[in-house]
């Protein structure tokens, strides 16, 4: 069985194993700054006394194995005071002349930043063999974040964000920030990419801050900008069937583009019910139905989340071993949240 929950102390192997796959800033492959991740993340479901600090992981666990297989994360708020959030706004400029009878359509990027910044959703890895799982499980790790926003509304912003990975040519390398970050900074992407994860005031301290032109930049430079990686477009397309959009905005290391919404306008935040769970469980489905859902609760073993079937009514089918799971019984409260 397939459970979804906060991530624990002793899910530190498991994460740093994941961390290899992606290795980004929010997730890198450092054991210290995970240790370190894994207990912000377990006071934030705690509560803290600022909400804007909240950092959330989610694991994914097979209780037939007791092994963590894929995490996503929360973080409450993408920028505040003393710790900007930073990006490039991607603007256009047509050029003419009459003279020439020419027309020029030019990229811009600029760099900005906001102290008041939205909560920004990632950090999904998935196990490849759990990739096809009937269960849909990088679709639950992604939802699952929407799952627990919708029950904790006063945790999150109004506006949510997610950046999506960018193509790299090879590993640790980005073209974009070869003929551009680099330039400004003098620092390879790598270690620029760490030392973001402690502290961004390099960025403001050393990036331009005048538009710089992307025409300037050799096409494959060019090409790159905006266009996320062939591993997370299965995430990209679950993020815009439940709402989010482009926002002409990229990561200014590797030219990754942003999405976003409106956190109360997006469909797993907005249809999601809220539903007191039936007397007698389901057993012995013969055939699960082909409408599944997320079924998630706050019991005894906090935040819980798994992977259920609907009837044709649109109910949710939960067996006894998923009551036990999710530590609910008859009469509690559950949230049933939609699978895109």
């Amino acid at each position: 069985m397939l459970i979804l929950r906060p991530i624990a102390e002793r899910d530190l192997g498991a994460l740093l194993a994941l961390a290899t796959e992606l290795d980004s800033v929010n997730l890198p492959r450092d054991e210290e700054f995970l240790r370190r991740r894994i207990a912000h993340s377990e006071r934030s479901f705690a509560g803290l006394p600022d909400w804007r600090d909240g950092v959330y992981l989610f694991v994914l666990e097979d209780t037939e194995t007791g092994r963590c297989v894929g995490t996503s994360s929360i973080m409450a708020k993408h920028g505040r005071p003393g710790s900007p959030g930073f990006w490039l706004a991607v603007t256009t400029e047509e050029r003419r002349s009459a003279e020439l009878d020419r027309r020029f359509l030019h990229t811009k990027l600029q760099l900005r930043s906001s102290e008041d910044g939205p909560t920004e959703v990632g950090g999904i890895v998935l196990e490849p063999g759990y990739r096809a799982h009937p269960e849909k499980c990088g679709k639950a790790l992604s939802i699952v974040r929407f799952a627990f926003m919708s029950l904790h509304p006063d945790l999150f912003e109004r506006e949510v964000i997610a950046e999506i990975l960018s193509r790299f040519h090879a590993p640790g390398r980005s073209r974009l920030w070869d003929a551009f970050g680099a330039l400004f900074t003098g620092l390879p992407y790598k270690e620029a990419d760490r030392l973001s994860g402690r502290s961004k005031q390099f960025i403001a301290d050393l990036f331009p801050r005048d538009p710089v032109y992307a025409t300037l930049f050799p096409e494959e430079v060019q090409a790159v900008i905006g266009q996320p990686n062939d591993s997370a477009r299965a995430a990209l397309r679950i993020l815009e069937k439940i709402g989010f959009h482009p926002l002409d905005q990229v990561d200014p290391f590797d030219g990754g583009p942003y999405v976003g919404a409106a956190r109360d306008a997006i469909s797993s935040v907005r249809e999601r019910r809220n539903l007191v769970l039936p007397g007698e469980p389901v057993e012995n489905l013969k055939a699960a139905p082909d409408t599944l859902a997320l079924l998630s609760a706050e019991a005894h073993r906090g935040f819980r989340a798994t992977v259920v079937p609907l009837d044709a009514d649109g109910a949710p089918l939960v067996s006894q071993r998923c009551r036990e799971a999710l530590g609910v019984a008859a009469g509690d409260a559950v949230l049933v949240t939609p699978l895109p």
